[in-house]
């Protein structure tokens, strides 16, 4: 097998040997890599008559489902660069990565239609909308996409040549785009297939985490390296999550903490199969010890953490699923990718010792679209700065013990304080608002927004998260609403988070 270079050449990497093969599972469906590639090449085709051309740049904002990679591939197959959408982003953060990307096209469905046309107006390079049911409100049909050729005409692409733009939010609030190219899917997704068991057609995974995330995309791309399968779920849905791994028999799947600790509480129903199950991967946020030994105590499944960020395209390390794993670390760098332990002036800090965690390979992102502020911050002499602190063991493997900003990790999702911070403060009822995290023993940690209210004012919690639940993803909502009559501050008039998690939770912060 020719290694490939881009992904157009790893996607079709199967199309003729395991052409009658199963390569996607949904609901009661086979698709074969016969279809798959020929639905690929149909919406290729089809985007190339809108006018699309190499380097223009497809939002994609969709829920899972087969067509997603459709049309994920079908940009890329194409040289256009994928634009993922965060499904549960609304109105002004979907307006913001239209318009920083200079989207071209976006493809979305019936349920999210109106928030693209209401950015619309905003965004002057957005030619074309297509939606997935039909045409409606001012968008094509789906379906006229694919009435064109089922074949593909060739089309250059480098290794370099720009694949995806996957924002990712950012200390300022506002999301960042990070640039990752074809070479950082294909050499992150192969690095990535060495550390797990799946034979060459036999894999599947379980495909539960959603596709606009890059977990999701370079798990799947595993199956496509190896020609296996993979399982999509709608959604996670603890009620009947046991019952679809019986029906789809993956041999893995990809979750965040939150998901494990929810399984915890869902029992396995009486004559359900999951010994199809052998391994999951965690990622996304640290996997508490005592979750991870209750899981597999209670399933007898094997958990490999790993890490990575959507900067590093996913994967940066893991632990081996071949010798020894060590609960709570996040394992060893993957195959060509440089990791170490740094102080503030990238020195490497000797074995044990605290500092931020940075990594430099062949992963690694090409910069912070439209924003080289943001870049020249984040990279440095081609090392990416994680924002995490950790150690390195004298094994060589690495172990998260805080994060250098004041990110919150709820459920596996970053989030960031200032953006909802800079919500409230639009409140009229609002003097001074910060925002910190809780722990939380299932989601990992909880949003709680600490508020001033202006004198006089009756201002009341469920207004609070009701005026944010109008202006941001619903992950991001306060989920608890403290009242303060002030903020501590310090000298320079910053309000010191440490200080005030110590006051409302005790040192622990929770």
């Amino acid at each position: 097998m020719a290694v490939p270079t881009n992904m157009r050449e790893l996607i079709e990497l199967y199309q003729e040997d395991r052409a009658d093969q199963p390569c996607i599972l949904w609901r009661d469906e086979e698709i074969t890599y016969r279809h798959i590639n020929e639905r690929i090449n149909r919406v290729a085709n089809g985007l190339k008559a809108l006018g699309i051309k190499k380097g223009d740049v497809v939002s994609v904002y969709l829920p899972n489902c087969p067509d997603y990679y459709y049309v994920w591939f079908g940009i890329l197959k194409l040289g256009a660069v994928f634009g993922p959408i965060n499904a549960l982003f609304k109105g002004d953060e979907v307006r913001h990565v239209l318009s920083d990307s200079g989207a071209v096209a976006a493809i979305t469905s019936e349920i999210l239609i109106d928030t693209i046309n209401a950015a619309r107006e905003a965004c002057p390079a957005l030619r074309h909308v297509v939606c997935l049911e039909g045409e409606t409100k001012g968008a094509s049909a789906y379906a006229d996409l694919l009435k064109h050729p089922a074949e593909l005409a060739p089309v250059d692409i480098a290794r370099d040549d720009l694949a995806a733009i996957v924002y990712t939010s950012g200390t300022t609030g506002k999301p960042k785009g990070a640039m990752l190219s074809h070479w950082n899917y294909v050499w992150d997704t192969m690095a990535a297939s060495e550390l797990v068991p799946v034979p060459l057609g036999e894999g599947r995974l379980g495909l539960v985490l959603p596709l606009f995330h890059a977990n999701a995309q370079v798990t799947s791309l595993t199956q496509f390296l190896t020609g296996g399968s993979v399982a999509m779920w709608e959604r996670f849905s603890p009620g009947d999550f046991w019952e679809t791994v019986d029906r789809f028999q993956p041999r893995t799947f990809s979750a965040v903490p939150t998901m494990l600790s929810i399984l915890l509480t869902a029992p396995v129903k009486e004559g359900l199969d999951i010994s199809c199950l052998d391994f999951v991967i965690s990622g996304a946020a640290p996997l508490p010890v005592e979750i991870m030994q209750r899981f597999e105590q209670a399933f007898g499944l094997r958990i490999l953490e790993g890490y990575g960020l959507t900067e590093g395209t996913c994967v940066s390390a893991l632990n081996p699923y071949w010798g020894v794993r060590k609960p709570g670390s996040i394992g060893m760098p993957i195959r060509g990718q440089a990791m170490m332990i740094a102080d503030d002036d990238m020195n490497e800090m000797p074995v044990g010792e605290y500092g931020e965690i940075v990594v430099k390979g062949p992963n690694v992102m090409q910069g912070y679209y439209n924003n080289p502020e943001a870049t020249a911050e984040t990279m440095v002499d081609g090392w990416l700065r994680t924002g995490d602190m950790g150690y390195v063991d004298a094994d060589g493997y690495f172990f998260i013990v805080d994060r250098k900003k004041d990110m919150i990790i709820r459920g596996g999702e970053n989030i960031y304080p200032r953006e909802i911070e800079e919500v409230l403060f639009t409140h009229p009822q609002i003097a001074e608002a910060t925002v910190i995290g809780r722990a939380d023993a299932i989601w990992g940690e909880q949003v709680v927004a600490v508020v001033v209210p202006v004198a006089g004012a009756a201002l009341t919690a469920e207004e609070v998260i009701a005026f944010c639940k109008e202006r941001l993803a619903d992950y991001k909502l306060p989920y608890e609403v403290v009242f303060r009559q002030n903020l501590p501050t310090s000298l320079t008039g910053k309000v010191q988070k440490k200080v005030l998690r110590e006051e409302l939770f005790g040192r622990s912060g929770g």
